[in-house]
């Protein structure tokens, strides 16, 4: 399984004299659920295969796009093992949709992400979801000092070690609130929707296979939670 690390799971630290400035994708900046207890899971625990499988999804996409059949073929076949292997590797958790967040509809919008139920009825039945990406952000009241701006530091120096607890553990000691967003697909109808993809390739019906590749990408949600209380 995989874990938040230095480089592609980090805290955006970059600080000023007069405040602090929060480098983060427009996806992964929504604010954190403070109405959230801490996690019951532990959510510095990601799905290595989970993320593996949505990157050959995309790919596999863009692939069918330039008229490259086989590597559309390949790459699909790939997202299926990974799946299989992200299903067993322990990493998902239950969750009702309804409970989850889903990305702007425009790239352009505000970066606040939306309520999931707000995109479409959500499902209020909790079910398997994998998580596939992840970031900390530092909490929007955070307001830089000298003590803080070493605690940053060394909390940095902690999660390049991957030692993410003790990061959070200095984070804690100073006050500074830090919130996770992760990214995640739903497990079961993600496996259904590649299944369904590769049998359509199968058939040479190439179009319906890149629409339901789509359709997984599209089930993508984001959990966000408060994790330095």
């Amino acid at each position: 399984m995989n874990r938040f690390k230095s480089i592609t799971y980090a805290l955006v630290l970059a600080t000023t004299l007069g405040g602090s400035a929060l480098s983060i994708d427009q996806v992964l900046a929504a604010p954190a659920n403070t109405s959230s207890t801490a996690a019951v899971r532990d959510f510095t625990k990601l799905s290595k295969d989970g993320g593996t499988a949505f990157r050959d999804i995309a790919l596999a996409r863009l692939a069918i796009y330039n008229a490259e059949p086989k590597l559309a073929r390949e790459l699909v076949e790939k997202a299926q093992a990974s799946l299989v292997r992200a299903k067993a590797d322990d990493t998902a958790f239950m969750k009702a949709e309804g409970d989850l967040m889903a990305a702007p509809a425009k790239p352009g919008e505000d970066a606040k992400v939306a309520p999931a139920a707000a995109a479409k009825p959500a499902d209020s039945k909790p079910v398997a979801w994998l998580p596939v990406d992840g970031k900390m952000v530092l909490s929007e009241d955070f307001v830089a000092s000298p003590q803080k701006t070493a605690a940053i530091k060394a909390a940095n120096e902690h999660l390049a070690k991957g030692d993410q607890k003790a990061a959070l553990e200095k984070l804690k000691l100073e006050g500074i609130g830090v919130s996770v967003t992760t990214a995640v697909l739903p497990l079961e109808s993600t496996t259904a929707g590649v299944q369904k993809a590769a049998s359509l390739i199968g058939e040479g019906k190439y179009y319906e296979a890149n629409a339901t590749l789509k359709g997984v990408e599209d089930g993508l949600r984001f959990d966000v939670m408060d994790v330095v209380e």
